[in-house]
């Protein structure tokens, strides 16, 4: 379970979350809409524990992660996974490698058993053989983040998986394939997912649960529903054209 009581941060006199309150439970998606520069992303930081709140409360598994101990924090931070915009791989690594370099540099394990569990992980993202010994920037922007969400499941078996735009830059059929992955990420193996975008279209294809925030403010915290009715002008102004047809939405099937 993760849940933001009260939540302010502040850079400076620069105020970029203001009184942020939700609650996620544990297995279940959730998808962080609103405009660039919102502070969604900032609130995956405050989950991985990268920054804490200027005031109020950030519990995950029952625990108030602000304030910590750095060793307490990093055993919470093995249980989340994220997966960032441009996928944050090592460049001068192998796809192999990066997807083993947490078997490789933390475990006991063999060559030989960390190279078949790259492999199975690699097959499970939807990444063929004939790429584990290619360098990250020989792949399309859409197979860099599977490799991305591949590593992190590796490294940590998370419980929590948290995405940074998953989809922005993405060609339709790479969209399709990247949401695909999240959607059964979620169904089999039950991680609490969060999902933030800005991307209307791809959020209605993975969930059903949305927190919207503007200007630093929870606008909105409810299903889809709740969306489609909601009367509140930063709302409406940003469903835009997407408002009429959230009815008809339907996550894609599973792959």
């Amino acid at each position: 379970m993760i849940e933001f009581r009260d939540v302010n941060y502040a850079i400076g006199d620069k105020q970029i979350l203001k009184h942020v309150s939700f609650r996620i439970p544990a297995g279940e998606p959730r998808i962080i809409v609103g405009h660039s520069g919102s502070g969604k992303s900032t609130i995956l930081r405050l989950i991985l524990g990268l920054a804490c709140p200027t005031s109020g409360e950030i519990i995950i598994d029952g625990q108030n992660i602000c304030g910590l101990e750095e060793k307490r924090l990093r055993e919470i931070r093995r249980q989340i996974g994220m997966v960032f915009q441009d996928g944050a791989l090592f460049d001068s690594m192998t796809v192999g490698e990066n997807v083993g370099y947490y078997l490789l540099e933390h475990t006991e394990m063999k060559l030989d058993e960390i190279e078949d569990n790259v492999r199975q992980m690699l097959g499970f993202v939807g990444i063929s053989d004939e790429y584990l010994d290619r360098l990250p920037d020989e792949l399309s922007g859409g197979m860099q983040r599977r490799v991305a969400i591949g590593r992190a499941l590796l490294s940590t078996n998370p419980k929590i998986m948290l995405y940074d735009e998953p989809t922005t830059g993405l060609d339709p059929q790479m969209t399709t394939n990247i949401i695909s992955l999240i959607n059964r990420l979620m169904e089999h193996r039950h991680v609490t997912s969060i999902i933030v975008t800005h991307q209307i279209a791809d959020a209605f294809k993975i969930g059903d649960r949305f927190i919207f925030i503007d200007a630093g403010e929870v606008a909105f915290d409810g299903d889809v529903n709740g969306l489609r009715d909601s009367k509140d002008p930063r709302v409406v102004e940003f469903l835009g054209p997407f408002r009429k047809s959230i009815a008809h939405v339907h996550k894609i099937d599973f792959v």
